[in-house]
């Protein structure tokens, strides 16, 4: 990125200012609205196991969207599960013939697609798929892959007449930035700050002087391969924070070759360090990002919490207010471009996060009527995060879709039943998959199991549930939903036994459930769900 951007952005945007109205359209014969108005889809499912599963109630997701108002759905696309292998690249064939399917389905029911390129999480491998975002920095052969993941993406997308174009997030790259400010002032430190560029990056845009100035170091820097990370925290974090900013940016203007018009989720977020002076802290902007190249739009993650202190209970007046400032502020700094709220957090029950300043209970559905002029005034669309609510299931291939992949089985055989494949666990046989390296706040929580069974042949089963060394039993006469309580327990495993012939589908292993109070874990509507309607509605 070239400290000329903002200039050309602002140049683009006064050039092409009908375009930008527009929207993020990347093809001029496409049925795509003009606004967008999306619900991000992952079926019955989360987005960390989405692609591995079948959503055999695909059809009647969709129109419900569609019934809600929705124009749109946003598909959340994990590198590493799409394309498993980068020396030499592949690519997985259930995940592409999953994303074709699922576009044509929103087809059929008018609905637009938006891809979110590069989620960081997914099943697919024991290991994490972190390392790849890390390696972005450091080795040309990953940028490689990166690049050839997302042309391939832009390549299926651009043949469905639905297709309206893509965003990366500064949330799937932000890994190394939390880890990097951990790594102290000695060797181990200043080996990062050279492979991954850092050096490099501050010998191009300043002096040692001025580096010693800002590091303050025990020891003056006599020569750029003296520098290391600096803490978090550290007033010179601030340089590490620009030239990560500056990767991120170089990235996308690279990745918009092969995948026109795509945009960036930008942190919108002002990141606290120490002041110069040892005293207070002062706040690092990150807008220099915020033109996004050649895109017609930028994209953030908005919540009502932005520009307000922790704790604060919010009105809907007050919450609108900050919104409109806010976006004001991205518009003023990205070159007027419209901006695409890609999540629009009204509330957030995300872990971590409960002394974030929120909306008074009483006023989310208040809040989200109002805002329709806001959004019409600074955006080119919205979307929900949480349409569906969703439990932190850990369980890869919980629906079967991929017959026992993932799974240990003794005694059993996946087949398709009423046009959903699931599992025919005879009797005496064992169903187990190692699910606890994936899940956090066991002890604190209550855990659950979750799934569908049904008994064959006459009288009832005994079917035997364990996680860890805790074992329950339920008795299966029929089909039915079953959910069970464990509580805060430690476990490694999640596994299933029975006495008689039965089949298990829908397999869930949870301690939370994200909670968007749009729809719940069944599709069945909550308090939120009218005023969404009526936003949509209004949007018209």
């Amino acid at each position: 990125m070239k400290k000329t951007h903002l200039l050309r952005a602002f140049l683009a945007a006064a050039a092409g200012t009908a375009l930008l109205a527009a929207g993020p359209a990347v093809k001029a014969e496409a049925a795509v609205p003009g606004y967008l108005k999306a619900a991000t889809y992952f079926s019955d499912a989360w987005v960390t196991n989405f692609w591995n599963t079948e959503s055999d109630h695909m059809e009647e997701e969709l129109a419900q969207i569609a019934a809600d108002g929705f124009n749109s759905i946003i598909l959340v696309i994990p590198w590493r599960e799409f394309q498993p292998t980068m020396m030499p690249v592949s690519y997985n064939s259930y995940a592409f013939k999953k994303l074709d399917a699922v576009m044509k389905a929103a087809d059929r029911h008018d609905l637009a697609v938006e891809f979110r390129v590069g989620y960081t999480w997914d099943y697919y491998a024991e290991e994490g798929s972190v390392y790849r975002f890390q390696d972005l920095l450091r080795d040309p052969s990953v940028r490689t892959a990166w690049l050839a993941f997302a042309e391939k993406l832009y390549q299926v997308g651009k043949d469905h007449p639905n297709f309206h174009g893509g965003f990366m997030t500064w949330e799937d790259f932000w890994n190394y930035v939390e880890d990097a400010g951990t790594f102290g002032t000695g060797s181990y430190s200043r080996q990062q700050a050279e492979s991954v560029g850092f050096q490099d990056y501050l010998c191009q845009n300043y002096t040692l002087t001025q580096l010693n100035d800002i590091f303050q170091p025990a020891v003056p820097f006599e020569s750029y391969s003296d520098i290391y990370i600096p803490g978090r925290r550290d007033y010179a974090y601030k340089l590490f924070y620009e030239f990560y900013d500056d990767f991120l940016y170089d990235l996308l203007e690279d990745t918009q070759k092969v995948f026109p018009n795509l945009s960036m989720e930008v942190r919108l977020d002002v990141d606290p360090v120490n002041g110069p002076d040892g005293s207070g802290s002062v706040g690092v902007p990150h807008d220099s990002t915020y033109p996004c190249g050649d895109s017609p739009y930028t994209s953030v993650m908005y919540s009502v919490s932005m520009g307000h202190g922790f704790g604060q209970q919010l009105s809907a007046a007050e919450a609108v207010k900050t919104m409109n400032e806010q976006l004001a502020a991205v518009r003023a700094k990205n070159g007027n471009k419209p901006v695409f709220i890609d999540q629009l957090l009204y509330m957030d029950a995300t872990e971590g996060f409960e002394s974030n300043a929120r909306l008074l209970e009483s006023h989310r559905g208040l809040f989200l009527m109002s805002i329709p002029d806001t959004l019409r005034t600074y955006t080119n669309g919205y979307a929900v995060w949480s349409y569906r609510n969703y439990t932190n299931n850990p369980v890869y291939n919980c629906q079967f879709a991929l017959g026992s992949r993932g799974w240990e089985v003794q005694g059993g055989v996946t087949q398709e039943r009423d046009g959903s494949m699931v599992m025919k666990l005879q009797a005496g046989g064992r169903l187990s998959q190692k699910i606890g390296h994936r899940i956090s706040g066991r002890r604190t929580h209550d855990n659950h199991v979750r799934f569908t069974a049904e008994s064959e042949g006459e009288g009832p089963v005994t079917v035997e549930v364990a996680l860890g060394s805790n074992v329950q039993t339920v008795e299966v006469d029929g089909s039915g939903t079953f959910d069970l309580d464990f509580g805060g327990i430690e476990y490694y495993e999640v596994s299933f036994q029975t006495d008689g012939d039965v089949y298990l589908d829908n397999i869930q292993v949870y301690n939370f459930v994200q909670d968007g109070q749009l729809r719940d874990i069944d599709g069945n509507e909550l308090s939120c769900m009218g005023a969404i309607r009526a936003l949509n509605a209004a949007l018209n």
